[in-house]
């Protein structure tokens, strides 16, 4: 069993031997048993005149069995040593020990070795401001490994990891107890049993993507190897304190402790098998997750389903929501209200979403769209043969500031569209919105291909210019959208828009638009009115009145940023228009102040002061622009100039422009003084 490198000179002492000596002593160089290693042992028997002789041991190394092989124990003393035929015992013991996280440091030590079985034990062992205590027993080739930490301070252990790769970094602070047990034999682990309780743990991973401050939590871990596969069980809960996983923060408070419930497997092919994983936050969301992720070479999740219980979306807006959406089109928007989700996963893209809302608010800081109590099913797909449809019904629903009333809507949502299943009729501003057709197409370069059909009946204007803040108009809007179209970039209108207003129709034809997202938007359009009552249109404005008709187009328009290029453009009294004739003497100044006339001048000092109103037999106005410049024109030239009012009957009065080109800059001036009478000037 023991092999000496000297050769002992006694056996046996009889009585007589042993008086003649009070102290006893000898070396060993090596002494090996069970793959342990006794290097440099010292043994002594002191006392032998007293009835209870001590037998001691100092050995300046003990060498333990894989794969403990790396920790260093050594000037062990045994104050209390005994070596038998088939057993090796020490007691009461202190030493040292060394490894790559441990430095040299003196603490109880004992261990006894046999043929079968062995055991050494630590306790009281300083470790990063903390104690710790470790016990390994070996039997027959299996051992028990029993650790506990006490008050381990994180920072002081990152510290002893200065000459390693770093798993901690040294910011990090908090304090660790643990508890732990583990079983295996030499080629590795079988069982590993953790209960260990953190407290203002503080850290910051590289880059600062992950941050923790003050976090407190507990957790249970253990894990069992059978045929070459880990089966595991955790439970934890955090107590408090404040995460950052970038994006998301989140700050836990004692009463709203998270607790997370996680059982899998760990396969020999790298895969982790999320049998059941649980994380629950009291009156908050509970989620359930099960699934299959490929830990090499990539992390990769195989396949994955996630149900998710948010009871307060309040809560889970502010923490969660609101991080994600920060720098995305939906920075602001803030929810309310229940959801019920469920989440498929595979190949690490999500393949189907299903999901059910109630009491649903959402709110826009920047009030872009706000959905008051709204309920319904939202059901998605990556197959394009996807057919259940989503239904969203609300009590309110602003989009800028336009209110819509109460109202639903069915689309389907499969691979990359969106389609309208039916057509709908949404209330608003008195009247009707109607979508009789929608489709959106997502392609490969992230430019959608978007349709649309679609109408309005009877909008109040009344309404609609008080919610735009426009200048306040009466009367009600209808009109057909035809097939509006937005494709590589460029949007289109297949057919006339037409809009009733004014008692009349204004119609949009061409439309063309293009860098719709782009710093220079370009948009080609003609526009055409037709009989419009200039009547119910001046009325609207400070420009004074004007009865009549009023026809017209713009054509070939061309807009830059928004800003006009150049079109060639004309209103004025239509032919056959057999309607009442007359314009106020407002009217008539303003007008005036347009073309450069001195119509105003002679009203002001002649005797057409005294009238209100006068008769007039057509009146038109044109305009061709072209490089910042506009040729103007009138429905008749004179020798001088050209008529913009060209009188009929009595009281009977002329409007002539004078001037035959503008610069567009000024002309839009002269024209936003008409609504501005406090400042009108007469050119």
């Amino acid at each position: 069993m023991y092999r000496f490198s000297c050769v002992l000179f006694f056996l046996l002492f009889s009585n007589q031997t042993v008086n003649a000596f009070e102290k006893l002593s000898f070396d060993i160089e090596t002494l090996v048993t069970s793959n342990w290693k006794i290097k440099g042992a010292k043994l002594s028997l002191s006392d032998l005149y007293n009835n209870k002789q001590q037998f001691r041991a100092t050995i300046k190394q003990l060498v333990l069995p894989e794969p403990f092989s790396n920790l260093k124990i050594f000037n062990i003393t045994c104050l209390s040593f005994s070596w038998q035929s088939n057993k090796v015992v020490c007691q009461k013991g202190k030493a040292r020990v060394k490894s790559s996280i441990i430095a040299s440091s003196s603490f109880k030590f004992s261990f006894f070795i046999s043929e079968k079985k062995s055991q050494f034990t630590l306790s009281g062992l300083p470790l990063a401001k903390g104690k710790l205590s470790l016990t390994v027993l070996e039997k027959n080739g299996h051992w028990l490994v029993s650790a506990k930490s006490k008050n381990i301070e994180l920072q002081q252990f990152a510290s002893l990891l200065k000459k390693k790769k770093p798993i901690i970094d040294e910011g990090t602070s908090g304090i660790v107890d643990a508890d732990i047990k583990l079983t295996g034999t030499n080629n590795g682990l079988d069982t590993l049993l953790i209960h260990s309780i953190v407290n203002k743990l503080s850290f910051q991973a590289e880059k600062g993507h992950i941050a923790t401050e003050l976090l407190g939590f507990d957790f249970d871990l253990q894990a069992i190897k059978k045929n070459g596969e880990w089966n595991w069980k955790h439970t934890g809960f955090v107590r408090q304190g404040e995460v950052y996983i970038e994006p998301i923060y989140i700050e836990i408070k004692e009463e709203e402790r998270v607790t997370v419930q996680v059982e899998g497997l760990l396969r020999k092919k790298n895969e982790i098998v999320l049998q059941k994983a649980n994380i629950t936050i009291p009156d908050i969301s509970d989620i359930n997750i099960e699934g299959i992720i490929k830990i090499r070479p990539f992390f990769d999740i195989s396949k994955a389903k996630i149900q998710a219980k948010i009871k307060n979306l309040n809560y889970f807006s502010t923490h969660y929501f609101s991080a994600l959406a920060e720098q995305t089109v939906l920075e602001g928007i803030n929810l309310k209200g229940q959801l019920d989700l469920n989440v498929e996963v595979s190949d690490s893209a999500i393949r189907l979403v299903s999901s059910k809302l109630s009491n649903f608010t959402l709110f826009d800081l920047d009030q872009r769209i706000e959905i008051i109590n709204s309920s319904g099913e939202i059901n998605w797909s990556d197959d394009s043969r996807f057919d259940s449809p989503s239904n969203i019904q609300w009590d309110k629903l602003n989009i800028r500031a336009i209110p819509f009333d109460t109202g639903n809507i069915s689309l389907l949502l499969s691979g990359k569209t969106i389609k309208l299943l039916q057509s709908t009729d949404i209330p608003v501003l008195d009247g009707l919105f109607s979508i009789i057709q929608f489709n959106w197409q997502h392609n490969i370069d992230d430019e959608p291909t978007v349709y649309f059909e679609g109408g309005i009946k009877n909008i109040s204007l009344e309404r609609l210019t008080q919610v735009l803040d426009w200048t306040p108009l009466t009367g009600n809007i209808s009109g057909y959208i035809p097939g509006v179209q937005y494709k590589n970039k460029v949007l289109k209108v297949n057919g006339e828009l037409k809009v009733d207003v004014f008692d009349g129709t204004i119609g949009i034809d061409k439309l063309a638009l293009s860098g719709l997202l782009t710093d220079i938007p370009r948009l080609y359009l003609d526009i055409k009115l037709d009989n419009l009552d200039l009547h119910a249109i001046t009325q609207q404005f400070e420009m004074g009145g004007v009865e009549g008709r009023l026809s017209g187009y713009v054509n070939n328009l061309f807009l830059e940023n928004w800003e006009p290029v150049t079109f060639y453009a004309w209103f004025g009294t239509p032919k056959n228009d057999d309607s009442r004739h007359r314009i106020s003497q407002k009217a008539v100044e303003n007008i005036a102040s347009i073309g450069g006339g001195g119509a105003a001048d002679i009203i002001s000092k002649g005797f057409l002061r005294f009238f209100d109103t006068f008769r007039y037999d057509r009146l038109g106005f044109g305009c061709y622009l072209y490089q910042g410049v506009c040729q103007l024109m009138g429905v008749e030239a004179t020798k001088q100039g050209y008529y913009i009012i060209k009188g009929g009957g009595l009281p009977r009065i002329d409007v002539i422009g004078y001037n035959p080109r503008v610069d567009w800059k000024v002309l839009i001036q002269r024209l936003s003084r008409i609504s501005d009478t406090d400042n009108l000037i007469i050119e």
